[in-house]
């Protein structure tokens, strides 16, 4: 079924601030162990793979997964702009999915509707009253689908007893979701008519439901009542509770299931962690096959079984974590998968034949093409593809995709030789700027006028974009780990606001540095931590980033092995991608290991088999090193040999420049042309191309990229100094905002709550913001707002404050008077504050006595601190005759409490006379 994510979000009904999740233990049946979860045309691992997008016949069960998908992935991507092309996919579908035309078509188009933000057109086409009149038709959730809509008014005016008379008949149905809506209702306080049943009895019947029957769709169920468990929505958020879940769709047959209980054991601190469970349920993933990724269709996924022996050397986990690591962690938030590549790419797969059959279409727009011709450079390689795929990225460009012009324009560099193709490049990209608002293509514009035209460098142009693309606040940001987590908001507030807004934007490494942030940050909510990794794992290039900060920032033995296993689990998810990063880490974490060094050497050769140069590079020194001492020649030629075809096919720029001095003469011009048509505009890669003609012999090549180098920001001149040119440029630049400023922005701008900030950030001493005039300013503010003079921290902050504070505050109003006023109307924690204050300000023994009078009320009324004070005065005789008895009485309540000062008092008092 479609149903959207934007949808889901637009029609549920969250739970009311305030409400408290339901306390309930809802544990899975004790069924032993059981295939139910693997239909009885159980899949081999080869056909998972030919599902992937291998080879074999197209068929409708794969058109009709596709179709689903790409519906799902248009929606989110920007379903206002594919909106006609995503309708005529649903019609697409409706002729091929059973069951899926009427009712499930039209809930599809409504989902449409709402995720391009159409609400206008949905009520015009009456598309809800529609499904109004096939309610007697529909399965109980699609009545709860048509509930929310009448619910919450979404394309047809609100009807609440119509919306509830669905959810009951639901409801009385079994339908789980229909019982967890009505449990929601129950926890906001809103009761449903008709409906008596007790909320832990309606979860209780809800997850009953969601169990249903045995079936292979049993292990998908037991995920739903795990992850209800994980969210805390309903029920008290209870990991322990949702891992057995997942150890039920695990015993049952889900391969899936295996691998999270896996996961939770690696991401476990010592004393949770349970390495027997981890080998078992790891080798009973291995022993369903593992899940694949369903939504990487475009990977290149090998046949062949995964054993468990296999499984764990790829993934290295480490059996001795120590408690050390952060409990302040987004990484358990992350859901990874397994894929596994094989050593070298599929060049064909029936995903193409589907794609082909969707370019027919007429309203196919031009990503369709797009999409066609990076799988054909995927799987054939970039320069074997290039003739099949540009007439595609044409009629991409001629249909107005951005994307596809762009990348167009970049392979038309390889033919600059040519003016018009040149010039055509150059149009290209300006139009996805003037015409689409592509600020990555003011970098492209920038590299091409500076480097990659036979004229280059062309400063005039190429400044011009490089100045748009910093004013458009899109321009890389540039940093160390270290620097990224130690970025101060009030020195610093420009770059962590690019690093936030391109995170925003799906940009992968500020997606990963902002995770990264978070992560690090002991202040970060687990509801920051779960967004930001949901955010995390849908982007390969993003999860790898975060892997190398994490592998930066490991600052012990304990933290580098952490990182190595999470690197593992990375290149697990993410396959062949990651493996040159992987195989880096390994060389940086323990390559004398000749285990770990035969294993980095398979990982360079299926990177390098994939074309990309780092990786042949990498394995030619690291084999220079280790067989042929003091003759990198001879080992680079050898292995050149080895990848001499991969890199014909498909090197990237490090490949293509590893080639040229192996190559005959008259293929040097068209390598080095491939080669600048992939480069990016930096003293490294300039350096490369250099280098490379100088390798060859020929000095005016070499000029040329020494000038060219010559002309990039700042030089070499920063990097010896270990400063950015980002670092450079805020050189007297005016200071940021400090805490203080800021605060008094809010203030000004009407956040009241801003005030008790300022009166802490002027008030402490420690701090460089400290302003005892100003401390004060802020106390006679807020004592002249009626909702604010009471505040606890007005009185705690009145009292706690330094002489100079009290004293310009005490000038100008009679702050006793405030305080008894406070404690007089019944406030505990007033007393409390009321006893202090006149203790500390104590003239006489009949301040003392009232001072002890009030600490007792606030005692009495449950205040643990008061206790404390109550006590001290007791021991001491304060105010009092001393009874030491009495005050170890008081003191006793405290610990009950769980005052933390409880026991000290209680030794004081001991050692000086007490009991």
């Amino acid at each position: 079924m479609i149903r959207a994510a934007t949808l889901a979000a637009l029609i549920a009904l969250p739970m009311a601030a305030g409400a408290e999740p339901l306390a309930l233990d809802f544990l899975p049946p004790n069924m032993g162990q059981s295939d139910i979860c693997m239909p009885s045309d159980q899949r081999t691992r080869a056909d998972d793979t030919k599902a992937e997008g291998g080879v074999g016949e197209l068929t409708d069960e794969d058109r009709i997964r596709f179709l689903h998908r790409d519906i799902r992935t248009l929606m989110a991507e920007d379903a206002d702009r594919h909106f006609d092309f995503v309708n005529a996919l649903i019609t697409r579908l409706a002729g091929l999915e059973e069951g899926f035309a009427g009712i499930d078509e039209t809930l599809a188009r409504i989902a449409l509707h709402l995720s391009a933000a159409r609400l206008d057109d949905l009520t015009a086409r009456a598309l809800v009253p529609q499904l109004r009149a096939q309610a007697g038709e529909m399965t109980n959730n699609q009545r709860m689908e048509l509930a929310q809509f009448y619910m919450n008014g979404i394309g047809v005016a609100p009807d609440v007893a119509f919306a509830q008379d669905l959810i009951r008949e639901a409801a009385y149905g079994g339908n789980a979701r229909a019982l967890l809506e009505i449990a929601r209702m129950q926890t906001r306080g809103d009761l449903l008519e008709g409906w008596d049943a007790p909320l832990d009895l309606t979860v209780t019947m809800a997850f009953g439901g969601i169990l249903g029957e045995m079936s292979p769709a049993l292990c998908g169920r037991a995920e739903q009542i795990a992850q209800e468990y994980l969210k805390g929505e309903i029920v008290q958020r209870n990991p322990a509770t949702a891992l057995a879940w997942r150890r039920f769709a695990a015993d049952m047959g889900g391969a899936e299931a295996a691998w999270r209980v896996v996961e939770y054991h690696l991401n476990a601190e010592a004393d949770r962690k349970d390495n027997a469970e981890l080998r078992r349920y790891l080798e009973r993933a291995a022993e369903l096959g593992l899940s694949l990724d369903a939504g990487q269709f475009g990977r290149l996924i090998s046949a062949g079984v995964v054993t468990a022996d296999e499984l764990q050397t790829m993934l290295g986990y480490n059996f001795n974590q120590d408690d050390r690591r952060s409990r302040n962690s987004l990484i358990p938030w992350l859901d990874l998968v397994v894929n596994v590549d094989g050593m070298k790419p599929a060049d064909d797969g029936f995903y193409m034949d589907y794609l082909r059959e969707l370019a027919v279409m007429p309203t196919a727009p031009g990503l369709v093409f797009r999409e066609l011709a990076r799988e054909v450079l995927v799987r054939r390689g970039r320069w074997a593809g290039e003739a099949e795929a540009l007439p595609l990225y044409e009629e991409a460009a001629r249909r107005g995709d951005p994307e596809g012009m762009q990348v167009l324009a970049g392979m038309l560099v390889r033919y600059r030789d040519d003016p018009r193709q040149a010039m055509r490049a150059e149009n290209l990209l300006q139009e996805t700027v003037s015409r689409f608002g592509m600020t990555s293509s003011m970098e492209r514009l920038d590299t091409l006028y500076r480097c990659q035209l036979n004229e280059a460098p062309l400063l005039g142009q190429a400044d011009l974009w490089a100045v748009n693309l910093r004013a458009a606040g899109n321009a890389p940001v540039t940093i160390s780990a270290t620097d990224l987590v130690a970025l101060d908001p009030f020195k610093d507030p420009e770059t962590i606001a690019a690093i936030q807004s391109q995170a925003l934007a799906g940009r992968s490494a500020p997606l990963a540095q902002q995770a990264q942030r978070v992560h690090s940050s002991p202040l970060s909510s687990d509801t920051a931590l779960q967004l930001w990794a949901g955010r995390l794992e849908r982007s390969d290039q993003a999860l790898e980033v975060f892997a190398e900060l994490e592998f930066e920032l490991a600052a012990s033995p304990a933290e580098r092995a952490l990182a190595v296993e999470f690197f593992r689990r990375v290149h697990l998810n993410n396959g062949v991608t990651t493996a040159l990063d992987l195989a880096i880490a390994l060389i940086e974490d323990n390559a004398r290991d000749p285990q770990v060094a035969d294993e980095i050497l398979r990982l360079l050769t299926m990177a390098g088999n994939r074309g990309e140069g780092a990786a042949i590079r990498l394995k030619s020194r690291l084999l220079a090193a280790s067989l042929l001492p003091g003759d990198y020649r001879a080992s680079a030629e050898a292995v050149y040999q080895e990848f001499r075809d991969v890199i014909e096919a498909r090197g990237d720029f490090l490949a293509l420049v590893f080639a040229i001095p192996f190559l005959p003469a008259d293929r040097v011009d068209d390598y080095i042309d491939r080669a600048v048509s992939l480069m990016n505009c930096g003293t490294k890669d300039a350096d490369e191309l250099g280098e490379a003609y100088a390798l060859r012999g020929d000095p005016q090549g070499s000029w040329h990229w020494r000038r060219i180098a010559l002309e990039f920001e700042g030089g070499h001149v920063l990097s010896k100094l270990r400063l950015s040119d980002d670092q450079m440029r805020l050189y007297r630049n005016g200071a940021a905002p400090g805490a203080a400023e800021v605060q008094a922005r809010l203030l000004a701008d009407g956040d009241a709550s801003a005030l008790e900030r300022l009166f802490r950030l002027t008030a402490d001493p420690d701090l460089p913001s400290y302003d005892a005039e100003a401390a004060a300013g802020h106390l006679l503010d807020a004592l002249a707002r009626p909702g604010i003079a009471t505040a606890p921290w007005v009185l705690t902050g009145y009292r706690k404050a330094d002489d100079a504070i009290r004293s310009a505050v005490a000038a100008r109003i009679d702050m006793r008077a405030v305080y008894g006023h406070a404690a007089r109307a019944g406030d505990p924690l007033a007393a409390h504050e009321y006893g202090m204050l006149l203790r500390r300000e104590a003239r006489g023994q009949a301040d003392l006595a009232e001072s002890l009078r009030w600490l007792r009320s606030a005692a009495e009324a449950g205040q643990d601190e008061s206790m404390v004070e109550l006590a001290f005065a007791l021991g001491f005789g304060i105010g009092t005759l001393r009874d030491p008895t009495e005050a170890m009485g008081w003191l006793q309540r405290a610990r009950t409490a769980g005052n933390p000062r409880a026991n000290e008092m209680a030794a004081l008092i001991s050692v000086t006379g007490g009991q």
